[in-house]
């Protein structure tokens, strides 16, 4: 390619870049990085980026995580795509330490002024859900909002359910209406785990009101939120409306 007088692009660097990395030879891949930047052939982006995505193909996420601690320590900011791939690629891990790594890393980049996407939104939240941190998820779906998105019911679900699972029902009630305002509009199966998150949380009004509000939406309940939502408003003794959702029933479905 030198003698043709040919430039060497991204995808030459990263051929070559993965090639060392996947053999296991990382010093060699960061001393040809190192080679092509003295003799003036810089890649079109840093070096360090095309390294730990060679890295990351060949599965060496321990050293991922060293090289991208160093990179934060010496304030260094990764390509966005880069980032993106790292913290998909640690986040499926179920550890908590691994989702713990991720926000870390995700609050020092953005300290140091990167800008997240849809798609880091997309890798964080779900990660953080799993990992049981709620308040974490909660903060990263307001950093969304504030970033001009609108939050998909893949994103916020999740966050619900995770909430409800830690007995937080008005955090979720008044989240719910927010993102029902801010946020792309709930579907049949958001409701139905709303409906049954409150019914287990023994919140049977709150779960009818839920599914009069699917209805009115036209959503129409499955048969179990149903028997569920008339049977916990009975053994609570609220018997008037209990037959007011039988009643939705019958006319709904027409039995």
């Amino acid at each position: 390619m030198l003698q043709e007088n040919l430039v060497p692009n991204k995808r030459t660097y990263a051929v070559l870049v993965d090639a060392w990395c996947s053999s296991g030879k990382l010093r060699e891949a960061q001393e040809f990085l190192a080679e092509m930047s003295g003799k003036g052939l810089n890649p079109p982006v840093r070096g360090r980026d095309l390294l730990i995505e060679g890295l990351l193909k060949a599965g060496y996420l321990e050293a991922v995580k060293d090289k991208a601690r160093n990179m934060a320590k010496q304030r260094f900011l990764p390509d966005l795509q880069t980032f993106n791939s790292l913290i998909k690629s640690i986040s499926k891990s179920s550890m908590s330490t691994e989702v713990d790594f991720c926000i870390d890393l995700y609050n020092s980049v953005c300290a140091l002024g990167l800008s997240p996407d849809i798609n880091t939104y997309k890798i964080m939240i779900p990660a953080v859900s799993r990992a049981g941190k709620v308040d974490e998820a909660f903060r990263l779906l307001n950093d969304l909002v504030e970033s001009g998105y609108r939050p998909f019911l893949e994103l916020y679900a999740p966050v619900m359910k995770l909430m409800c699972k830690n007995g937080r029902f008005d955090d979720v009630f008044c989240f719910f209406s927010d993102m029902k305002v801010k946020g792309h509009p709930p579907n049949r199966p958001v409701y139905t785990m709303l409906i049954t998150m409150c019914g287990r949380g023994g919140r049977f009004v709150e779960a009818a009101n839920y599914l009069v509000e699917m209805t009115e939406f036209g959503l129409t309940p499955i048969s179990r939120c149903f028997d569920l939502v008339t049977d916990g408003l009975k053994n609570c003794g609220k018997h008037d409306l209990a037959r007011r959702i039988e009643q939705l029933e019958v006319d709904i479905r027409g039995v």
